[in-house]
């Protein structure tokens, strides 16, 4: 005789078995939703690093495009010109006011950290050496303007002049408000380096100046000093921050300035009598012309990296490149970044491309 189990038993084991078999359905599916979570993390990811490696790639192909085209095409009042043109000749390079190269063709890419379209998603800008200050060589009433602008009391004005001449000179001798090794040493500080300021981040290691240019982040700094020699500005290529400190001038008429170029290089200081009330001593100390090394900026318009590159032309060089970098620096991303819009170039070196490589020609 056979003996069943009773109905109820028969329905609690049942039972008992499909709590088993959803248990395990939730757990297999939670499972399966982490391993895809992870999954899609992991390819998110790599991706993001692809896009990453991509946009460095882009950046260092546009700085060597543009470095290509400050030694192989000319400069002028309007700034780099985007088209090729008959080879440079040492004439173009100095600049001369009296030959006709020197005149704007149109089209220009300015030297006046105006940001362009590179490769890719990649935007450049150039800053011309003499659209900045550099305080070893500026008159001193700019330089005066330049401590002025950070807050310095005019009483300090002497001794951050001392300390800096201090800190380049090859002696020990004490200039009255100066520093030498000894001050250095007392206030924890590493000891001037007795040579010529190389870099405009260096300018924070000097007594006193480390305090003056406390509130300027490194990307601020660059835009404002260089440390290439010369007593000149280029009023077509100076930032506002710049073209406020010259005598006569303040920041509307530096700002009316700058609007003004965009429209049309300044070619004449006659230009600038009539409109704007520059001191007449300073004309001396201003130029129309680009000089022959400058501030390569690069940025990635979509992670924000963002660099810059001093470059210097060397077309005398024997045996050696047609142009020097001098230093790099990575810069932090700034609200400058994020306001200034790239412009379309009108360079073939730089135009779109598609998928396989092959120019975008623009629409007729």
């Amino acid at each position: 005789m056979t003996i069943r189990p009773p109905r109820r038993t028969m329905q609690r084991q049942g039972g008992f078995v499909l709590v088993i078999v959803l248990t395990l359905l939730v757990v297999l599916t939670l499972l399966a939703g982490a391993v895809a979570a992870s999954g899609s993390r992991a390819v998110a990811e790599a991706q993001d690093e692809i896009d990453r490696f991509q946009g460095d790639l882009d950046m260092r192909s546009t700085g060597d495009t543009v470095l290509y085209m400050l030694a192989t095409q000319r400069r002028n009042i309007g700034g780099l010109v985007p088209v090729p043109t008959p080879p440079v000749t040492l004439a173009m390079l100095d600049g001369d006011d009296e030959g006709r190269h020197a005149l704007p063709l149109g089209n220009e890419i300015r030297l006046d950290g105006s940001f362009y379209a590179g490769l890719g998603d990649a935007q450049f800008a150039l800053q011309d050496d003499r659209g900045l200050l550099n305080p070893n060589w500026m008159s001193s009433s700019i330089i005066h303007a330049f401590y002025a602008s950070r807050g310095a009391p005019s009483a300090s004005w002497n001794e951050l002049d001392a300390k800096r001449l201090d800190y380049q000179d090859p002696d020990s001798l004490h200039r009255l408000g100066g520093a030498e090794r000894e001050d250095y040493l007392k206030a924890g500080r590493t000891p001037p380096t007795n040579r010529a300021v190389a870099t405009p981040l260096e300018f924070r290691r000097i007594l006193g100046w480390d305090g003056l240019l406390e509130e300027m982040d490194d990307g601020q700094l660059l835009r404002t000093l260089t440390t290439t020699r010369g007593a000149t500005i280029n009023l077509n290529t100076a930032p506002v921050e710049v073209l406020e400190m010259i005598p006569g001038m303040n920041r509307e008429h530096a700002q009316r300035l700058v609007a003004m170029r965009r429209t049309m290089p300044i070619t004449s200081f006659w230009t600038l009598r009539e409109a704007f009330p520059i001191a007449p001593f300073m004309e001396e100390s201003l130029t129309l012309f680009p000089n022959i090394s400058g501030n390569l900026i690069l940025r990635d318009r979509r992670f924000g990296a963002k660099r810059l590159a001093h470059w210097r032309l060397t077309p005398l060089a024997v045996g050696g490149p047609p142009w020097q970098i001098d230093y790099e620096v990575i810069l932090p991303r700034d609200d400058q970044s994020d306001d200034a819009v790239a412009e379309a170039t009108a360079t073939p070196l730089l135009a779109p491309q598609d998928a396989a490589g092959d120019r975008i020609e623009p629409p007729a």
